[in-house]
């Protein structure tokens, strides 16, 4: 039996790199996302569909254009980093922006998605160490980013009370510092490898409402 899935942000970086394995398995189908529709990726079970997050139309066609499908998992790789890497000041029209994407974009895709998924179902939340309070080398910069991944994290802990009874799993992962458009060429992990830690925690029998780093669950 095929298990379909969706990937937000799938045309570059991590989300792209877990399409690519994930598509390596022929009982495995993806539809991805880009805010173009557009993806580099040709395999047979491979669809990428239109979705800009800050737009409540544009969620709202792509849950339509899913129609009756059922999912078996959802991972949340969509974001954006608006800000310079050494300002610490509030900007308050960064942070709307980025929070209608990081979290509120994200989570009206989720809550409109839920009636879709199956038993045994997994959404992954990819959040970031810069959204943990746990984070040791913990500074002032990138204030939006940090508060949406923050709220992300809460998101997940609260869904996955709600989704309990239903045996769903949803978890929070910190990919680490990856290179990627957003994260730069000095990054020292790799796409792939965030990648396949995706794919192992998708592949694995875990408890809900954790987050995880480097297949191990971490402090929030």
């Amino acid at each position: 039996m095929i298990k379909h899935g969706i990937i937000t942000g799938s045309s570059r970086g991590i989300g792209l790199a877990t399409a690519q394995l994930l598509l390596q398995d022929d009982n495995t189908a993806v539809i991805g996302t880009s805010t173009s529709g557009k993806s580099d990726i040709k395999a047979q079970h491979f669809k990428c569909l239109p979705l800009d997050l800050a737009e409540g139309n544009s969620i709202h066609n792509f849950v339509k254009h899913i129609g009756d499908r059922k999912i078996d998992f959802l991972i949340n790789n969509a974001a954006i980093l608006l800000e310079d890497g050494h300002r610490s000041e509030i900007n308050m029209q960064q942070l709307r922006k980025t929070f209608e994407v990081n979290l509120f974009g994200t989570i009206a895709l989720t809550e409109a998605l839920l009636p879709k998924f199956n038993t045994n179902a997994h959404i992954i939340n990819i959040t970031s160490n810069w959204g943990a309070f746990s984070d040791p080398h913990f500074d002032e910069y990138q204030p939006h980013y940090k508060l949406s991944k923050a709220a992300l994290n809460m998101y997940t802990r609260l869904l996955a009370k709600r989704l309990e009874e239903k045996n769903i799993t949803v978890s929070s992962l910190d990919p680490g510092w990856v290179q990627s458009d957003m994260g730069g060429d000095n990054a020292h992990r790799q796409p792939k490898t965030a990648a396949t830690e995706i794919l192992q925690l998708l592949g694995a029998k875990v408890e809900t409402g954790q987050f995880w780093h480097k297949g191990n669950k971490r402090k929030w």
